[in-house]
């Protein structure tokens, strides 16, 4: 009897032997560092270092984390360039890098892994478009917060490079491709000013009773508020009749207590409520003809907004801009340049004749290797911009509307009319092979 307790003593001992050895092992198998992570991904990116603008050049390593600061590879608010790198940090990245590279990824899908529960909002778009595009399997387990090791690191860059080869279009080639599938049957004509080649690709006429998620996201694509007093909620995105209307209202959010904004550096409370969308990494756009029909508020203090952005800044561009206080006049306008402390704008400020806030009109901007321009009900507005360098860096850019609330406009005053509303019958764009 003592004989048997003896070995199940002796038994449990090893296992515990054995199991902690595991864990020790484990424990040894180096992981890898965020800024070791992001070398390889702008490695495979080709992305250059380049000299500090708006990082510390004491930084080791300082001259990567600018480059891909200013290819949208990383948030610099997110990154710890000596903390290890986890599952949903390094396909975030990698998703970027690629962005970078081609914007020809697959729209996001939906994933299906055990644990999908514990991927941080932050990250979920990134491994939606990972999913899709083959750079992650999407069965069994994903561990979102579990660190990668070298081997791992290295299996996600063949997996990055191979995507890589499997999209068909190489940035600034100056050719112009379809990039998502063309809209059959949709009974829309094409606007009589476009060319032939000219297809439906994005389509929204907000049928239905809720914003339709396959193609925008709420709110900005980095949160809730921008350079406005305005914080941004689902809420306050509005979808019936066959209208998109984002709400203004003169009330604080209880999320927006203690939060501020800025806006030409000067810092000011957010007590308004609002509303945006986006259609960041399920729709980004290298060129082609934009169109929405739009109405909008009434009364000083609103600044609604149609334009496009991509991750990182510069580039921007601004479709439409309109300060309520002054109803006639649309501001257009493209932000380009090397880094956010050293670019151009290229601002037209057109009269239009009419109060955009009395009744919808139709908003153009077509994009091209040689030039952007401006429509307004069909007729051409301004002038166009021809610097096809500047042009070049546009790429991959998406689509956001929103309503901000004080900020550029000013304060809200006796004119403004509450609640605000900013409509929207419907946005296109057409896409052309040549």
């Amino acid at each position: 009897m003592k004989s048997k307790l003896i070995k199940k003593m002796l038994a449990g001992i090893l296992c515990v032997i054995l199991a902690f050895g595991c864990l020790s092992a484990t424990a040894n198998i180096p992981c890898v560092s965020q800024i070791e992570f992001l070398k390889l991904v702008c490695d495979t990116a080709k992305v250059k270092p380049l000299l500090p603008a708006n990082v510390s050049p004491y930084i080791p390593n300082a001259e990567y984390i600018q480059g891909a600061l200013n290819a949208g590879i990383i948030d610099i608010d997110d990154f710890s360039p000596d903390r290890d790198i986890t599952n949903e940090a390094a396909v975030a990245m990698i998703v970027r890098g690629l962005i970078a590279m081609k914007n020809n990824l697959s729209v996001g899908v939906d994933v299906e892994f055990d644990d999908k529960d514990e991927i941080s909002p932050k990250y979920l778009t990134y491994i939606e478009v990972a999913v899709a595009n083959g750079i992650v399997e999407n069965q069994g387990s994903f561990k979102p917060q579990g660190l990668i090791t070298r081997d791992e690191a290295n299996e996600m860059i063949a997996n990055m490079y191979e995507c890589y080869k499997r999209l068909p279009v190489m940035p600034n080639s100056g050719i112009m491709r379809r990039q998502f599938p063309v809209i059959e049957n949709a009974n829309i004509e094409r606007p009589a000013f476009l060319d032939e080649g000219y297809e439906l690709v994005f389509n929204d006429d907000f049928d239905g009773d809720s914003l339709d998620t396959t193609k925008w996201g709420y709110n900005y694509s980095w949160g809730h508020s921008h350079n406005h007093a305005a914080w941004c909620v689902p809420e306050n995105v509005i979808v019936k009749d066959g209208i998109l209307t984002l709400k203004g209202e003169n009330k604080q959010h209880p999320d927006a207590i203690g939060k501020q904004g800025t806006f030409n550096n000067k810092k000011y409370d957010i007590v308004y409520t609002s509303g945006a969308i986006n259609t960041h990494h399920k729709y980004n756009f290298d060129y082609g003809y934009f169109e929405a029909r739009l109405k909008m508020p009434k009364g000083k203090g609103m600044w609604p907004a149609w334009w496009m952005l991509r991750d990182g800044w510069p580039p921007e561009i601004d479709m439409l801009e309109v300060l309520c206080s002054k109803p006639n006049e649309l501001h257009v306008n493209f932000h380009y340049g090397p880094a956010w402390n050293e670019h151009y704008s290229h601002e037209q400020v057109l009269n239009l004749g009419f109060d955009t806030s009395d009744d919808f009109h139709v908003y153009g901007f077509e994009w091209t290797p040689d030039y952007m321009r401006y429509y307004v009900d069909g007729v051409q507005v301004g002038h166009d911009f021809t610097n096809k360098s500047a042009i070049s860096e546009a790429r991959g850019m998406y689509m956001i509307l929103n309503l901000a609330i004080d900020g550029w406009d000013g304060k809200p005053d006796d004119t403004t009319v509450w609640p605000a509303l900013y409509q929207c019958d419907y946005v296109r764009v057409w896409q052309t092979n040549e």
